[in-house]
């Protein structure tokens, strides 16, 4: 069993079925951080469904170099859960992508909203983005996950609309307006698996606009129990039940 998990970023090289060196970022994290020693066993995720396993061979602070033992392919998962979430502010998105990553969505579109308090442009709204990016890929890393999920471009609620894809599948929004119905009720009327999508609104809720656009997209509301819940709390809510809903 690997002592140490790691991941290919860019600037990392794989040579071959034979070895591979870790790029600077990665290499520092193993050899100063958690002080990895030649023989001791590593993982390597590439986040497009390879697992590489071999032993340090060469501690190397700027390029750490493992001999590669065994590659493992695994396969997309069938089913694709698409989560459209609304900015929060603070520092929510950050735990919310680390759930999301963590119980298994395909990709994630953060979106700008009505009544949503974050709005964020050009070089700052970059770095967000490269952050969320790699709080991301900790999540694959303390997981052991091989599939890195899509990270789609922050963009307005209204250039989502624009722009999403006409597919098929199941689509729910988590709702506060009157007529929502419980979340497992609507489940029941659909089987599972295929694609779904899911929005997520801010900690002001979506706006009357926003749901109608929603409604006319074949989004169905959906309650999440008695209580109001924070932004991350209904997206980790609403991806749980979804998770155990497709794989039955």
């Amino acid at each position: 069993m690997a002592e140490y998990r790691s991941f290919l970023f860019q600037g990392s090289e794989v040579v071959g079925e034979d070895y591979l060196v870790l790029d600077s970022r990665e290499s520092h994290h193993l050899v100063r951080v958690f002080r990895a020693r030649v023989g001791e066993g590593v993982e390597v995720l590439d986040g497009q469904g390879r697992k590489y396993r071999g032993v340090l061979e060469k501690v190397d602070a700027k390029g750490a170099r493992m001999t590669i033992d065994s590659i493992e392919k695994i396969n997309r998962p069938q089913f694709e859960v698409t989560l459209v979430q609304a900015i929060p502010k603070g520092k929510a998105m950050d735990l919310i992508l680390r759930m999301a990553t963590e119980i298994g969505v395909s990709i994630v579109q953060p979106v700008f909203t009505d009544q949503g308090e974050v709005q964020v442009k050009n070089e700052r709204l970059a770095s967000k983005v490269e952050k969320w990016r790699l709080t991301m890929i900790e999540a694959c890393k303390q997981c052991g996950l091989v599939w890195l999920p899509d990270l789609a471009d922050p963009v307005s609620f209204g250039e989502w609309q624009r722009r999403k894809p006409k597919k098929g599948g199941l689509r729910i929004v988590a709702s506060l307006e009157a007529g929502s119905r419980p979340l497992v009720e609507v489940l029941n009327e659909n089987s599972g698996g295929g694609v779904v999508e899911v929005a997520v609104g801010p900690e002001g809720d979506f706006s009357t606009s926003e749901y109608r656009q929603l409604n006319e997209s074949g989004f169905k509301p959906v309650r999440l129990g008695a209580n109001v819940l924070r932004a991350e709390t209904a997206t980790a809510y609403i991806l749980s039940v979804m998770d155990q809903w497709i794989r039955n």
